[in-house]
């Protein structure tokens, strides 16, 4: 299997908790829907309205796995808001924001139908859109790690991205390990409507996790010293 890598980064990253509303809180890595959204404004795919979602059709055949190049740390920062729509003058309000500061994560992505064009962009560093983490006033840089070869292994062994939590998973964590568990949107219809949810294990620090047992398969790419577990 080929799998295309890179990597994302910035000064900032806001993932938002679906279900939070005033305050928005933080997801510690990219949803599977943001990976999208970030592919798709590499690619240029656009949607017919900002209501719709159907960019994600594209990647519907695609597999990814990410990993996090730096621990996560999270900061909150005040941000006034105005009001901008219904004409209403000084209409403001403050909000918090719980940031990600210095993200920087690896992304995998299996063969799909625009693998290659996807790959083109990323060696040549061309975005149509302006690629942002999760929000758009929080710019991304990214830079090509390569095409590889990705082999079948088996458990138990040490895995280098978010592990999906499936039946049967069982990890070993070590001394100085800290575990987040995240439960966050899979996939979404063209309505935007979540269709499909998912819960994942991620290292607070960045370090590889000792996976016993595990019911879906892992990868192994050799070049990069790395074992990856799809997230979707």
């Amino acid at each position: 299997m080929k799998v295309l890598v890179f990597d994302v980064f910035g000064k900032y990253a806001l993932f938002r908790r679906s279900y939070t509303t005033t305050s928005s809180t933080s997801y510690s890595f990219p949803p599977r829907t943001a990976i999208c959204g970030l592919l798709g404004a590499i690619l240029g795919i656009q949607n017919d309205t900002t209501e719709s979602s159907e960019h994600l059709r594209t990647f519907d055949d695609a597999h990814f796995a990410v990993k996090l190049l730096n621990p996560i740390k999270k900061i909150n920062i005040a941000t006034n808001y105005v009001e901008t729509k219904s004409g209403q003058k000084h209409a403001r309000i403050q909000i918090v924001l719980e940031l990600i500061k210095n993200p920087a994560y690896r992304i995998y992505v299996s063969e799909f139908g625009k693998y290659e064009e996807l790959q083109y962009c990323l060696k040549n560093k061309i975005s149509v859109f302006t690629p942002y983490l999760g929000q758009a006033q929080m710019i991304a840089n990214f830079s090509y790690v390569g095409s590889f070869d990705a082999e079948p292994v088996s458990t138990p062994l040490e895995v280098h991205t978010v592990i999906k939590v499936l039946d049967g998973t069982k990890i070993f964590p070590q001394k100085g390990q800290l575990f987040i568990k995240e439960r966050m949107t899979l996939n979404m219809d063209n309505e935007r409507t979540p269709t499909a949810f998912a819960s994942y294990w991620v290292e607070k620090n960045a370090t590889p996790i000792k996976l016993v047992h595990y019911v879906e398969q892992v990868y192994r790419i050799k070049e990069l010293g790395e074992n990856i577990c799809w997230i979707d």
